[in-house]
């Protein structure tokens, strides 16, 4: 497919009604920051939650819509992506779809909401063996920058994921509140991930995107090869085809899957879902919405 991957990302976006996506965004950042400076930057139309006090009246009536003044405290904020790049990545999501390419989707749908919201970007990204950083920006060159970082790292050649290691890096050098979105596929709930993640909660506002596993019992994957690519191990049809180890295994993947988003959901966190990559802008934004909705 021609076009960055920024293009591609915004294509999808644009079929979701960006301007109601941006709105939604407008209400998720209002729980960063209390309150507001005195420095006024602009106007931008009223979303449901805006304060009364802050309406133009005069502004409302010569453009015929209503508009609420922004200012420079609400609108600066900054959004820090934490994304694994490890050879997990390169793996198949549930609904078949590359996990490295919804990861992209996932950041990019947000990435682009927020400095369209006037935010800055950043990203924290890797694997088992390196971390790449790149620091807070407001334009799209930067995101596509990023994007093409998380894309070109997740190879099969690439070493295996580490997203304890990131979110251990995040804690520790992220020194301003900010958004802080995980981007991960499943991975199991330990003291180590619990201690991080509890630590970023209470500094942070915490969006945690999980991008589901393939499931090596469905039906339709019987005659395909069900490998793992961090441990190069593959999965025998006879195990596949035995009925009481496929109902063993849906009851230890929902009981492990619950277990995560209690965790993160009684801190507050916010958590998404995502199985294919048609999925993921409305994902996002209902995610955003139920957000929104919880924080008035």
């Amino acid at each position: 497919m021609s076009g960055t991957l920024l293009q591609r990302v915004k294509s999808r976006l644009f079929l979701r009604s960006r301007r109601r996506a941006a709105h939604l965004l407008d209400g998720h950042y209002a729980s960063i920051h209390r309150g507001s400076s005195l420095d006024f930057d602009d106007l931008r139309e009223y979303a449901p939650g805006d304060a009364i006090a802050d309406i133009d009246w005069k502004a409302t009536a010569r453009a015929g819509s209503t508009l609420v003044r922004r200012w420079q405290d609400e609108r600066r904020h900054r959004v820090c992506f934490i994304v694994d790049s490890g050879r997990n990545m390169a793996a198949h999501s549930r609904g078949g779809d590359p996990k490295r390419d919804i990861a992209v989707s996932v950041t990019g749908t947000l990435g682009y909401l927020a400095i369209r919201h006037g935010d800055e970007v950043g990203l924290l990204a890797g694997d088992s063996v390196r971390i790449t950083t790149r620091p807070f920006r407001t334009g799209e060159a930067a995101l596509e920058r990023m994007l093409r970082d998380i894309h070109d790292g997740a190879t099969l050649e690439a070493p295996v994921s580490d997203t304890r290691a990131l979110l251990e890096r995040a804690r520790r050098t992220l020194r301003h509140r900010a958004l802080v979105v995980v981007v991960t596929d499943e991975i199991e709930l330990d003291e180590e991930l619990e201690t991080s993640v509890l630590a970023l909660c209470a500094q942070h506002e915490l969006f945690w995107v999980e991008i589901a596993d393939t499931d090596p019992t469905e039906a339709n994957r019987r005659d395909a090869r069900i490998y793992d690519v961090a441990g190069d191990w593959e999965l025998p049809a006879a195990l596949r085809e035995h009925a009481g180890l496929r109902r063993q295994f849906a009851e230890q993947y929902r009981e492990r899957r619950e277990r995560l988003r209690a965790v993160l959901e009684h801190r507050g966190a916010t958590v998404a879902r995502i199985e294919r990559g048609d999925d993921a802008v409305p994902v996002l934004l209902r995610a955003l919405k139920a957000r929104q909705h919880a924080r008035r």
